[in-house]
């Protein structure tokens, strides 16, 4: 969602709380193999403007579900996410956790999504995961192992 930022200095003194709902699908990029969907993602908080020092502070809650693939099988497995965070914005970037607000407008979508991204867990388990599940040990022999191992050359010369 996007806010100007002279809309949100009128409305942090009438109502500064807010609820949308957003697809974030355009967001997805080929090169995140584990993240195969995203369900429409709701947000929903409070703002407050710092005036002494030109910032806006987001506290949000995000809810969404996560289509991954798992980890093993690589079947869709469905996620789910709830978690909440504080974004700050400002024209001057002080630190790492200040958003840049860019002309005079604050953007939340890519920065919900990058706190999603955040959340998301390392990997997922589909709850048949490990029915056909067999692991399978290759050893080689001393020839084999003397063979392709470039350092056994070394160990061969006095």
């Amino acid at each position: 969602m996007k806010w100007a930022t002279k809309e949100l200095r009128k409305l942090v003194h009438i109502d500064n709380r807010f609820q949308y709902s957003v697809d974030l699908t355009d967001y997805l990029q080929e090169d995140m193999a584990d993240l195969i969907g995203i369900s429409p993602v709701t947000v929903e908080g409070n703002f407050h403007y710092l005036e002494e020092e030109d910032r806006y502070l987001f506290q949000v809650t995000v809810e969404c579900t996560l289509t991954m693939a798992c980890a093993i099988t690589l079947e869709p497995v469905d996620v789910p996410l709830r978690f909440a965070t504080d974004l700050e914005f400002g024209h001057e970037i002080s630190d790492d956790n200040t958003l840049p607000i860019i002309g005079d407008t604050i953007d939340l979508d890519p920065a919900i999504f990058a706190s999603i991204l955040i959340e998301k867990p390392m990997r997922a388990l589909s709850p048949n995961a490990y029915d056909h599940y067999e692991e399978t040990i290759v050893g080689l022999d001393e020839d084999e192992k003397m063979e392709n191992n470039p350092f056994a050359q070394w160990k061969k010369k006095p």
